[in-house]
């Protein structure tokens, strides 16, 4: 039995964060993460002589916390640089209306949405967002839009966004998690549009996100060596086993947390299995702060976990190009482009023009070299057979500019297989339930992405405030 300030089960950005905090207040915590690296989806590679970015690559800037986070950690914080997003459709591709929110537009008449969705449809769209709202919202995005503005612009506007960031049909998001206040907005405002625009205000269009330079992955790797160089212990390749309640199994008022070294599962998308000697940890304070399928099963052990069956996340993988194409030079399709669903021109998702997005990483590719991500996977789909000659063809046609192999300097294949499960509102719920046992809990702390609301910057204040309540 090692006793010691605080566990924190699971290594990805929540417990992290939650390490760090701890270790700020002068704790000495013990991080235990299955894998064998800490970070979780926000991770880093090299391709062709640069760093960059294969997971996450920054937050939503609607809240302060993570770019205060990165002021504590001594990162220098970036924005991408001032270009429109595309969406890709078959009919033709369009630059996405600058001034929306998840492709809701504020302003009906404004010239972008015009020639995104034609007259017609706009005219339906704003009859529709001028009547009466009606006594109850719709909880999921995808029915907020449609009542509101109607099946088009959910088509060619909202499910492009959703799916690209979300992964997900809108219908399975919770719209006060993907869009935290926009459901009190519209009862404010009294209508869709007017929501967004009351959200996004009057002043100039500012970035809606923002990154480390250099990589979002600093941030991981400085959270890492931060809390190691003030004294407490990341554990990698070792896997929480069980949770003991105080006045269960435990020592005292102290929890009980055994532990096992791990090996990989023989699906690498689902988390590792522990296989080796058992070892214990006395601890007044334990975070958990894993994936929602093993943080289940060991809350289970203390609190009631009894709920929905989750959805499950996407067969999300990359494919990541590095070309010599001057052509590309200009940016033809802005930052990048994100693609209907059910097009028959291109099997990708998105591409990322990442060396066009970055300044970070357009100072650190020679000239003429250039880093594509072309993106596959999503909500509901089986996981395809990937290839560079795949994400070539799709590259080139997404962009306008023909590529070749001959231009290829490096390529690299990534899965996240099963990452970014929707939060639907069933999920919400009972996800909420689980925080209210949680806080009758003394010392026990629950957090990480499926507990906190959408991405980067709902878990970031999430996490720490989950650690400072237990210090």
């Amino acid at each position: 039995m090692d006793r010691v300030d605080a566990v924190v089960i699971g290594g990805g950005m929540a417990g992290l964060v939650a390490a760090w905090q701890f270790s700020r207040a002068g704790l000495k915590p013990v991080l235990l993460e299955s894998r064998g690296y800490t970070g979780g989806l926000v991770a880093g590679s090299t391709i062709a002589g640069v760093r960059y970015d294969i997971g996450a690559e920054g937050w939503a800037v609607r809240v302060p916390d993570t770019e205060n986070l990165a002021g504590e950690l001594g990162l220098t914080v970036e924005y991408p640089r001032s270009a429109p997003s595309w969406v890709w459709f078959d009919d033709g591709p369009f630059a996405m209306p600058v001034r929306a929110i998840l492709g809701i537009p504020a302003d009906l008449s404004a010239p972008d949405v015009v020639a995104a969705l034609g007259p017609e449809v706009l005219s339906r769209a704003a009859q529709l967002d001028a009547a009466p709202l009606p006594e109850q919202l719709p909880s999921d995005l995808g029915s907020l839009v449609e009542l509101r503005m109607g099946a088009e612009v959910l088509r060619r506007l909202v499910a492009p966004i959703a799916g690209g960031i979300h992964a997900a049909d809108p219908h399975l998001l919770a719209t006060e998690v993907v869009s935290p206040g926009l459901t009190a907005a519209v009862r404010s405002a009294g209508s869709l549009a007017a929501a967004v625009s009351l959200i996004k205000g009057d002043g100039p269009v500012t970035p809606a996100v923002a990154s480390v330079a250099g990589g979002m992955y600093l941030m991981a790797q400085t959270l890492t060596d931060q809390i190691q160089q003030a004294g407490g212990r990341i554990l990698t390749r070792t896997g929480a086993s069980s949770l003991a309640h105080p006045d269960g199994t435990g020592r005292g008022d102290d929890w009980v947390v055994r532990a096992a070294a791990t090996h990989r599962a023989a699906d690498p998308s689902l988390p590792p299995e522990p296989d080796g000697q058992p070892v214990e940890f006395s601890t007044p304070r334990v975070v958990v702060a894993c994936s929602a399928v093993t943080a289940r099963p060991l809350l289970s052990q203390v609190i009631d976990t009894s709920g929905p069956e989750l959805v499950a996340g996407a067969p999300i993988a990359h494919v990541n190009l590095a070309l010599q194409a001057p052509e590309l030079d200009s940016g033809p399709r802005g930052n990048g482009m994100l693609v209907a669903a059910g097009s028959r021109g291109v099997a990708a998702k998105a591409l990322t023009h990442l060396s066009a997005k970055w300044p970070s990483l357009t100072a650190a590719c020679p000239d003429g070299l250039h880093l594509l991500r072309v993106s596959y996977g999503r909500s509901g789909q089986a996981a395809q057979d990937l290839s560079v000659d795949q994400a070539l063809a799709d590259a080139s046609a997404l962009t306008g500019v023909p590529l070749s192999a001959d231009q290829l300097v490096a390529s690299q294949i990534i899965h996240w297989t099963g990452a970014l499960a929707p939060t639907t509102p069933a999920t919400r719920a009972w996800v909420q339930g689980l925080h209210a046992q949680v806080a009758e809990q003394p010392g026990l702390g629950l957090t990480g992405a499926w507990t906190s609301g959408s991405g980067i910057a709902a878990l970031v204040p999430h996490a720490r405030h989950t650690a400072a309540r237990l210090v």
